[in-house]
């Protein structure tokens, strides 16, 4: 037997989570600041993937291009935060260089769209 199941993400819920692990991330001492921001890189991905999957079911082009639109600005925000952050803590921060290849990528997939 198979059975399906449709996730439903409001927008603004993603937003508000990641409102939150930007604020904890801000509130991170040096010990916890990469775990953190690798909380946020894989949050990031998730993202990125929910709306690889949104576009892979959408008709119309206008619509895919919004989803990867409002996909690129929850990201670049994010990573624009994020490098603020880390700008503020010493040393190599792994995921950062995650993070802008994942906001490059949203930013390629919506000019595929646009």
């Amino acid at each position: 037997m198979v059975y399906f199941v449709t996730l439903t993400l409001e927008l603004s819920e993603l937003r508000s989570a990641n409102e939150k692990a930007l604020e904890q991330l801000g509130r991170a001492n040096e010990e916890q600041f990469d775990l953190e921001l690798t909380e946020i890189e894989n949050f990031l991905l998730s993202l990125y993937r929910f709306a690889v999957l949104s576009v892979k079911t959408e008709r119309e082009m206008a619509r895919a291009a919004e989803i990867w639109r409002e996909t690129l600005d929850l990201i670049s925000s994010s990573a624009a935060e994020a490098q603020t952050a880390a700008s503020q803590h010493p040393g190599d921060h792994p995921s950062l260089p995650r993070i802008i290849a994942i906001r490059d990528a949203a930013s390629d997939m919506l000019a595929l769209y646009e």
